[in-house]
């Protein structure tokens, strides 16, 4: 196979020059290797014989070896490069070699080149699959061809995690606390409780967080709330709703957004999933505050079953919807950890279906750049126990999620148990009128913080929270 081949009309997308002009750069000076690695591999070079020498020269460079002309023609020895030398070639490589400067440019173009090469063979591939005539739903093929694309389609979002310096990171966070005390921007994603924030300093970039609760703790409208506030404010939220419906979710939307507590009827979800029983004035609000909600960016990913790495995917996607709007993208929302489905890696053993969800839910935070939010149930021996309070053991399945999460955050409402205990005390009925719309939320662990409890008022029954009134 000759090096010195040209592209044809038919010849599948590549870049044959800047191959050679980088290989024959790096014979000129090896250090340039280093720059370029972080943007092309031995396998996105489409020409067998340049592909074979940036890959033995990316190996004798991580052993510590020299790489020069003599070292290279003896490797290839006898290799068929079409009637012409080895010696013949590499001399032409180096002539034709391009700058220090040029390298990393040259670098890109051939990891584009191989990128559309990827996009033509999964389009090939997926029409001839169809041709054959193999039973499968449109959606199967597409569903294929999506995943087989992401990796091409997200590619750019990766450029955030290229290898940095200390001294550019410690730059950073000196340029972003500036920005902070001018009062220019936020920490982190709010939480939409001042409270949580102050102590959180919000949701920062990178983080996994995990809301933890037994059933009935008040999960959903967490997350909810949380997804709405960083929506008005910060950017662009993905909610990945695995359990409930895109409906039932703007029902509990509608209920928060009319919540209004100096109106007499409060406008519950369930009233409004019932339609009926609503005033004229109930509906009025309602629509006022369907308007409001109109223009939030909370994208809503309603598909059950999901895998994660296709919730990876959609997170991908809609992180580069955002940017095309303009915006950021503020944080992912999943609900919830227990129902994402497990790859057939580990089949039957739950603790390592867990581990590997979970680590991939850290690995997404970093790869996007914003927080990710995961609900996650608690272990029902939490029902046993006087104090029902979550604490980090209870984490269910694997202790995987207390060791990769940054924060853990337990939800718990004694109301809850409260109203259905069979028989109560006069202090425990006492105890309820008080605590009935109170929301404890406990940091039961934070990487860079303080674990704290903080009462917010919430009225379930609206999806509503707030801050406690002093």
């Amino acid at each position: 196979m000759s090096g010195y081949a040209h592209p044809g009309a038919e010849a599948p997308p590549n870049a044959i020059e800047a191959e050679q002009g980088l290989i024959g750069a790096v014979l000129h000076n090896p250090d340039i290797l280093d720059r370029v690695r972080e943007y092309v591999r031995a396998e996105d070079f489409a020409e067998d014989v340049n592909r074979h020498i940036f890959e033995t020269m990316c190996q004798r460079r991580d052993v510590g070896e020299t790489i020069d002309f003599k070292l290279m023609k003896a490797v290839l020895g006898n290799a068929d490069l079409g009637g012409a030398t080895v010696g013949q070639y590499l001399g032409r490589l180096v002539a034709e070699a391009t700058t220090v400067s040029g390298a990393p440019g040259y670098a890109r173009l051939i990891a584009q080149a191989a990128q559309m090469r990827r996009v033509l063979e999964t389009c090939q591939a997926g029409t001839a699959a169809m041709m054959a005539g193999a039973v499968a739903s449109p959606a199967d093929y597409a569903a294929q061809m999506i995943e087989d694309l992401d990796e091409v389609a997200t590619s750019a979002l990766s450029s955030g995690l290229r290898r940095t310096s200390i001294g550019q990171s410690v730059q950073s966070v000196i340029t972003r606390v500036d920005n902070a005390r001018a009062g220019r921007v936020i920490t982190g994603a709010p939480y939409g409780l001042p409270s949580l924030d102050r102590a959180t300093l919000g949701m920062r970039e990178n983080q996994l967080i995990i809301l933890a609760g037994r059933p009935g703790m008040g999960k959903t409208a967490t997350a909810i709330h949380i997804g709405m506030s960083s929506a008005r404010i910060a950017g662009a939220v993905g909610f990945v709703s695995l359990e409930m419906g895109a409906d039932e979710l703007a029902e509990r939307v509608l209920a928060s957004a009319a919540y209004n507590p100096r109106e007499f009827d409060e406008i519950s979800y369930r009233s409004i999933a019932e339609a009926r029983g609503l005033s004229r004035v109930a509906m009025e609000r309602l629509r006022r505050a369907a308007d409001e909600c109109a223009d939030i960016p909370l994208w809503i990913e309603q598909q059950p079953g999901l895998t994660i790495s296709q919730i990876s995917a959609r997170a991908r996607q809609m992180k580069m919807r955002a940017e095309r709007m303009g915006m950021p993208f503020a944080a992912l929302v999943v609900d919830h950890i227990g129902l994402i489905r497990p790859s057939k890696r580990y089949a039957g053993n739950r603790v390592q279906e867990i581990t590997e969800i979970s680590a991939a839910l850290k690995g997404l935070a970093k790869e996007l750049g914003s927080p990710v939010v995961a609900l996650s149930q608690l272990n029902r021996s939490v029902e046993s126990r006087e104090d029902k309070r979550p604490v980090l053991s209870d984490l269910r399945d694997s202790g995987s999620i207390e060791q990769d999460a940054d924060v853990v955050i337990g939800l718990f409402r004694e109301a809850y148990y409260l109203e259905r205990k069979v028989e109560r005390t006069d202090e425990e009925t006492d105890r309820l009128c008080h605590r009935r719309n109170v929301l404890e939320i406990e940091i039961l662990k934070q990487r860079s913080g303080p674990t704290v409890r903080i009462d917010c008022f919430c009225d379930i029954a609206c999806n509503v929270l707030a801050e406690m009134a002093q």
